[in-house]
């Protein structure tokens, strides 16, 4: 796991944060799903993007991609130089107050080859992951205050969240660039 807090710098990310949440190219959807046979909200919106033709598939859902919209491309070419490993779908999650969270889970479909680089713009929430300490101990869980404009660069085969909290946060979105085994 690598954080680098400015990724980008804090102006940048707000226009990129900005362009998100106006583009007429991101639609925000809100997705159904079951859990233990019981259908429920996500408590998220999100949206993806990627190489034409790709299908990521997870909670029984299909992501199809039709390409790269700009800026996301460039951010994207900007991530493959400067973490060394290609990226082919991007799933964007929207969380627009401190309601809204991801449970713990972990980014292990098939075809999911590599790490996850996951980029924050927008309000700063605490993410937790589960680390394997390498002692008798076992698992240890850390947790991190994403900011806006933060890079974390980790193995999404690691079980980790994004908590809801009560303290008064804005809009967050976290950008998550994967890699998929075509």
């Amino acid at each position: 796991m690598n954080l680098i807090s400015n990724f980008i710098e804090e102006s940048e990310a707000h226009v990129l944060e900005n362009w998100l949440l106006s583009s007429s190219q991101i639609s925000w959807q809100q997705e159904q799903f079951k859990i233990y046979g019981i259908k429920q909200l996500a408590p998220r919106k999100i949206a993806w993007c990627g190489d034409a033709g790709l299908n990521y598939r997870y909670t029984q859902l299909d992501h199809r991609t039709q390409g790269w919209p700009e800026p996301l491309g460039t951010l994207r070419d900007r991530l493959q130089n400067e973490l060394g490993q290609p990226f082919n779908f991007l799933l964007m999650n929207k969380y627009v107050n401190g309601s809204q969270y991801m449970g713990w889970h972990r980014d292990d479909e098939a075809g999911c080859v590599g790490k996850i680089a996951s980029l924050s713009v927008g309000a700063a929430r605490r993410f937790a992951i589960d680390i394997n300490s390498g002692s008798e101990s076992g698992i240890s869980r850390k947790s991190l205050d994403l900011g806006s404009g933060s890079l974390l660069f980790f193995d999404g085969r690691q079980r980790h969240c994004l908590r809801a909290t009560k303290r008064s946060v804005g809009v967050r979105i976290n950008l998550t660039f994967r890699n998929l085994a075509c």
